[in-house]
Parts: structure tokens; sequence; C-alpha cells
């Protein structure tokens, strides 16, 4: 073998050695879509599971955040997860995931849990559980906050155009929300007028007039802007709020054990961390509504609200105007006191 040829092969095997290398040391992108802006504290602290995943990782993975809905609405970006097009989707417990267990969809009744700790252990409950499974074989998806750390609000708000007082005050309101047949007929019972409407169009909505109220946890009126047209804030608390962590299966699957793990516990930690935040994050961002906009916060008496609501149950029970499966998970909640 001449000396051409050697140098011919070794340069060839340095090259095939220097894209191997590369390629191993290519981390690998994992998409993550939700609705949150990027000035909502819950997309910062998405931030922050990125760095964690990073970290945790030692750079195998890394992860690209699409937020305000840029990928489509929740209902399109969950059917995309399901398809492998989105990896993470990051959201509510509730709207996407009843597409494909619709018991899902009640497990936030409103007026119904005594405090945050109970919906947890709702949450954990083997019935619950029994659920998170369903959702996984037909939606081909798995849970990554596993330990449920991730808190919304810390409390539910009404921001409204005028003071609410009492219960009188919800008389015919323009209302809008989401898409949940249960939640819109208690507020309709309530007195309300709900009005369905995606949340990336609400803020034009509410400043157009086409309604004059929105629900939302604390932590987001002013990131949304709900509060400089809808002034008036108050505290509700129709039911408590977490965020979950839906990743596609077989994306999850693709992974090392130790990038699963790297996964899972930096959720679990950021949302502990995101969690201890959240008292005195809500009492900043009242501050600065106040200072910005002239917003005034205020805490009624929801005990007329809890009656209204658990009157409309009463009634739907008696009527059978609910499925069984309203029934089911009511009945599981309640065991979980």
């Amino acid at each position: 073998m001449n000396i051409k040829r050697v140098l011919t092969v070794i340069l060839a095997c340095v090259v095939v050695f220097l894209g191997f290398s590369q390629a191993m040391a290519a981390p690998k992108e994992i998409s993550v879509a939700t609705k949150m802006g990027p000035q909502s504290p819950e997309y910062k602290a998405l931030t922050r599971f990125t760095e964690l995943v990073k970290e945790k990782s030692n750079g195998e993975l890394k992860i690209s955040i699409f937020g305000s809905s840029v990928l489509g609405s929740d209902e399109t970006v969950f059917k995309g997860l399901n398809m492998g097009a989105v990896d993470v989707f990051v959201g509510s417990i509730n709207i996407a995931t009843k597409m494909y267990v619709p018991e899902l969809d009640y497990f936030t009744p409103p007026f119904v849990y005594d405090n945050y700790d109970h919906f947890i252990r709702f949450c954990k409950s083997d019935f619950a559980k029994a659920r998170w499974e369903k959702l996984r074989q037909k939606a081909n998806v798995v849970m990554l906050n596993t330990d449920w750390t991730w808190r919304r609000g810390p409390f539910r708000v009404l921001c409204t155009k005028k003071p609410i007082q009492s219960i009188d005050d919800l008389q015919g309101l323009k209302l809008r929300f989401y898409p949940s047949n249960l939640e819109l007929n208690v507020w309709k019972s309530l007195g309300t007028n709900p009005t369905v409407i995606p949340w990336s169009e609400t803020y034009l909505a509410l400043q157009q007039g086409m309604v004059e109220a929105v629900t939302s946890p604390v932590t987001l009126i002013l990131d949304t802007k709900f509060v400089e047209v809808c002034p008036y804030v108050t505290r509700e608390d129709e039911f408590p709020q977490t965020i979950c962590f839906f990743m596609n299966q077989t994306k999850y699957n693709g992974l090392t054990d130790s990038q699963k793990k790297a996964l899972v516990d930096a959720c679990n930690q950021a949302g502990q961390e995101f969690t201890a935040s959240l008292d005195g994050l809500a009492d900043k961002i009242l501050a600065e509504a106040k200072a910005k906009y002239d917003a005034k916060f205020s805490v009624i008496d929801m005990g007329p609200f809890i009656a209204k609501a658990h009157g409309y149950y009463e009634k739907a029970r008696a009527e059978k105007t609910m499925p069984q499966e309203f029934w089911e998970v009511l009945d599981a909640i309640d065991a979980s006191r």
C-alpha cells in the first residue's frame, strides 16, 4: 500500500470519526407547546424547566418552547401531540384531554373541592390514576409531572368591568368561557351569560365589548392585560388548578432511562420552585395591577355561589341531565375529602 492510499484511508477514518462525534454530541430536541406568552409567570417557569433539563441530562436534551398558542388551540396541539407532531403539551388537566377521556372534563367541577390539598389527593387517587392510564392508552401520552408539584393560580379570580359585590351582580353578566359544558351550565345557573371564546382572543373580545368579564388564575391577569379593560378583580376560587405536562409516548420511549429521569426530575423540581413562589407572585401582580391600571381587588362571601352551584348539581342528578361518568367523578372527589 503506497503512502497516498494510506493517507486517504486515514483521512476517511478521521472524517467518519468526527461526524460520529458530532452526532453523539448533538442534543435531542424536544418541542414544548403552551398557550402561555413569554411575559407570563408560567412561561418563565417553563424556561426554568428547560434549564433544569439541560443540567440534569448533561446537555443531552434541549427544550424548545412554542408559546402564545402559536401552534394552535389546546385541542389542535393535543391532536398533534397524539400524532407526534408536538413532543410535549403544557396545559390544563381537562380542556384538551377530554377528547380522549371524556371523564377528565369533570375533574374540576366548580365549587366542589374543599381546597387545593383535596384536589391533589383526588388527582393521586386510584380513580384518577385509572383515567391517566386510559389517557395514556388512547392518546399515546405520558405525564411528566409525576409528583403533581405544579400549582396554577394560586387562586382564581373574576375580572370585570364593574364591581362584583355579591352573586346578584352576576345576573346577565357576559362572561368569556372555555368549551366545557359542565362549567358553562354551572355559571349559567349562577346567572351569567357565558360565551366560548379562545384564550388568545379574549383580550380583544373584552376590549370590543363582546364580553365584559373573564375568569383567570390571578397570576395571568397582568400578562394578558385583562385587568386593563376589566379592572375589578374578585377572588372566586371556583376550583383549584394544576399545570400538566403531557408528552408523546413514542418520543418518551425513545429516550434513554437517564434522559427520562432527567425530564421527570426537572419537571417536578421546576414545579416545586414555581409553586413555592406563587403567593408572593400573586401579591406582586395585584400590587402592580393597582399601580398600573388602578385595579381594585376584593374578596367576597362565596357561600351563595357554592349553594347555588350545589343546587344545580342536585337538580341535574334528580333530572338525570348529566351522564353517569360525571356522578362517578363527583363521588370519587367526595371520597377523597
